[in-house]
């Protein structure tokens, strides 16, 4: 036809051929090759699995697709104190319990897996019979020595460790037979990555926001020293999880960090639940990542790697419909030759797999 000789001038590929039958079936292959999905269907799992090999170099295990897609859009990261924000390996630093006392409370806290208990648990090596042992969730641990009755959690006055709270410090208090008899004062150093990650966290615009059941004025020192704003002390478990949907109502998404018992039903409940590789069973259970080595800055490398990913994914989509909307009808006016159709159709397999690598 003149149409195809005219083109047989500018595309020399262009078919010789002009019986109506043979140019329909060469036509039809030549559609039919060029159509081919592949590049379509590598364009976001290609995308998603350089992404999650890139998390895992990072120390980041990223536990199902939805996290590394939502994680682009946090707003709010909130943060648990010990063992997130700090090495979650507090050491007790000074007490006025006598050797007697202290072993008894030392006793009661060795059946408890928290990290202040931990700390008192080894400040005595001397341990003692316990019964009627009870936890108390956000409070404490209560339970029977010798006969006595021992509660060690929250002070009823705070007040009157200002000093040590002032420091940073956690202050536990004592109570023998339902009096104040002492107190335990516990100091737990900064994760390295902290003041780091939270810097990164705040130039990507995500707010980060500290969650804790210890004191204010503990809270607030330590936030003070790694540049958090926003504080809420105080917080039971159930009102982390409280804290969580508040946020999530504002819009946005919001990321949750803990490594405890008390963190489980946060994590679970905001968009994104991420556990220190150090907490606890129930807390890594309950994450969509866990971060097995380092701290705080791998929630800013979650969040670059997830960005990176889905633009990567949207270029990789790109350049799988640019192929098809030029050659597909190159191919059904048999102005595509089958062997360069097969060509073209790798080649946009090739590209999107190499620009699926740049997410490394």
């Amino acid at each position: 036809s003149p149409f195809l000789d005219g083109a047989a001038r500018f595309l020399p590929w262009a078919t010789s051929l002009r019986d109506p039958l043979s140019l329909s079936i060469f036509a039809f292959i030549t559609t039919i090759v060029i159509a081919c999905p592949c590049a379509l269907g590598l364009a976001t799992p290609m995308a998603l699995i350089t992404g999650t090999g890139a998390a895992s170099k990072k120390g980041l295990i990223i536990r199902n697709a939805e996290a590394i897609q939502t994680a682009r859009d946090v707003t709010v990261a909130v943060l648990d104190k010990t063992g997130t924000i700090t090495e979650g390996k507090p050491t007790v630093v000074e007490t006025n319990l006598s050797p007697e006392a202290l072993a008894a409370v030392a006793s009661l806290e060795a059946f408890s897996n928290h990290p202040l208990a931990k700390a008192i648990a080894a400040a005595s090596d001397e341990r003692l019979p316990v019964t009627d042992l009870e936890e108390i969730t956000g409070e404490g641990v209560r339970g029977k020595v010798a006969g006595t009755t021992w509660f060690v959690g929250r002070p009823e006055d705070a007040s009157k460790y200002d000093a040590h709270l002032a420091l940073g410090r956690t202050v536990v208090e004592v109570r023998r037979d339902e009096l104040a008899s002492g107190f335990v004062a516990v100091e737990d150093p900064l994760r390295e990555d902290a003041i780091e990650g939270i810097r990164r966290l705040s130039e990507m615009g995500i707010s980060c926001v500290m969650a804790t059941g210890d004191n204010e004025k503990t809270a607030l020192a330590v936030a003070a020293r790694v540049g958090i704003a926003e504080v809420r002390a105080g917080v039971r478990p159930d009102g982390k999880l409280d804290l969580v949907r508040n946020l999530q109502a504002r819009g946005g998404k919001v990321l949750m960090t803990g490594d405890g018992m008390n963190d489980a039903a946060a994590l679970k409940g905001a968009d994104i639940g991420v556990a220190i590789g150090s907490g606890t069973d129930l807390a890594i259970d309950s994450a969509d990542i866990v971060i097995v080595k380092g701290g705080i800055s791998r929630l800013a490398d979650a969040v670059a790697i997830s960005r990176k990913t889905f633009t990567v994914i949207r270029q990789n989509l790109f350049w799988a419909f640019a192929y098809n909307v030029i050659a597909i009808p190159l191919a059904m006016g048999a102005l595509l030759h089958p062997v360069i159709a097969e060509g073209a159709m790798a080649f946009s397999s090739i590209s999107v797999i190499l620009n699926s690598m740049r997410v490394k």
